[in-house]
């Protein structure tokens, strides 16, 4: 579990970031929906910052070089920097997974499958959770195109950062999204109230 814990606390400064980001905006938001005679609630603005600050994390975690935080310890780095296709490229849909479950249950790494399976799931549950609550006519295939497409970009962009591009973790990362969706349309049954709060008006 520490590991879980140790990504929680990479995310904590792209996330002030990403609130920041979400304050200098919001002025530039209001201005938008007010000439279109609309605006948008507190309970909107609080959704798009914890959105700011979800997209933010997610995105220093998964498109910075794996051995930063290597190299601001020691000045080195693991991996030639600049150099792509580094991390290797996976393109056959479970064969990659099947091998890392084998061996992270052989030498009992609990946390490596919590991470790499479960956690590919529900690191992209919020994208289409958000994806259904801020948007003006929510369908569950929007949220899925969405999510399928940040994480494409990420696993594309992960070839100049010498991380791993597997098409299981497109796939992991889309079922998130569905998810996600899932959770908001169970809210949306549970409290419509905030649901339409969260709507622009």
């Amino acid at each position: 579990m520490s590991t879980i814990a140790s990504y929680f606390i990479k995310m904590t400064l792209p996330a002030i970031m990403g609130a920041l980001l979400w304050a200098i905006s919001r002025p530039l938001r209001k201005r938008r929906l007010a000439l279109q005679g609309r605006r948008a609630g507190s309970a909107r603005e609080g959704a798009l910052l914890l959105l700011f600050m979800f997209v933010c994390g997610l995105l220093w975690l998964t498109l910075t070089p794996p051995d930063l935080n290597y190299f601001l310890r020691t000045g080195q780095w693991l991996y030639t920097p600049g150099v792509p296709f580094q991390g290797g490229i996976n393109l056959i849909p479970f064969a990659e997974s099947l091998r890392l479950f084998q061996f992270y249950v052989k030498n009992e790494m609990w946390s490596a499958i919590w991470v790499n399976f479960p956690g590919n799931v529900i690191m992209f549950l919020p994208i289409g959770f958000f994806a259904g609550l801020l948007s003006d006519k929510p369908k569950w295939w929007k949220s899925t195109a969405i999510t399928a497409f940040l994480s494409l970009f990420i696993e594309c962009f992960q070839i100049f950062v010498a991380r791993g591009t597997d098409v299981d973790d497109l796939i992991l990362n889309t079922l998130g999204g569905i998810l996600g969706h899932s959770l908001f349309l169970l809210l949306r049954r549970i409290d419509p109230g905030l649901v339409r709060r969260c709507q622009k008006v």
